[in-house]
């Protein structure tokens, strides 16, 4: 089972918050990151009060684990130089999802409303 889909965003703002602090990560990319994140929650919960759920999409999992996989590697990239290369490689592929999920977000979440309303 997986984590509270809340939870999950509080831990992933928290560990990217902690890596821009550590000089690990660029602030920029988190920032669109984490604006996508409440951007999603937005749409989300605009839709759900209108009785209309919008399920996770599997863009919205693999950036998901692009992130969880980007913090991994930039926090052991700290100690092995080679991870944290690598590292900023996955967040910069998460940052692109993240992106390209909002963008699809959007679409489902107009399709959804105008149907509804």
């Amino acid at each position: 089972q997986f984590m509270d889909p809340l939870a999950d965003k509080l831990l992933i703002t928290a560990a990217l918050v902690s890596l821009v602090q550590m000089d690990l990560a660029q602030s920029w990319m988190v920032v669109v990151i984490l604006g996508r994140e409440i951007a999603v929650t937005v749409l989300r919960s605009l839709a759900q009060s209108r009785g209309v759920a919008i399920p996770a999409s599997p863009l919205g999992k693999f950036k998901m684990v692009s992130q969880v996989v980007a913090i991994l590697l930039l926090i052991l990239g700290d100690h092995v130089p080679e991870f944290a290369a690598l590292g900023r490689i996955v967040l910069w592929i998460a940052m692109l999802t993240a992106v390209a999920s909002a963008v699809d977000y959007y679409r489902r979440f107009n399709g959804v409303i105008n149907q509804n309303w």
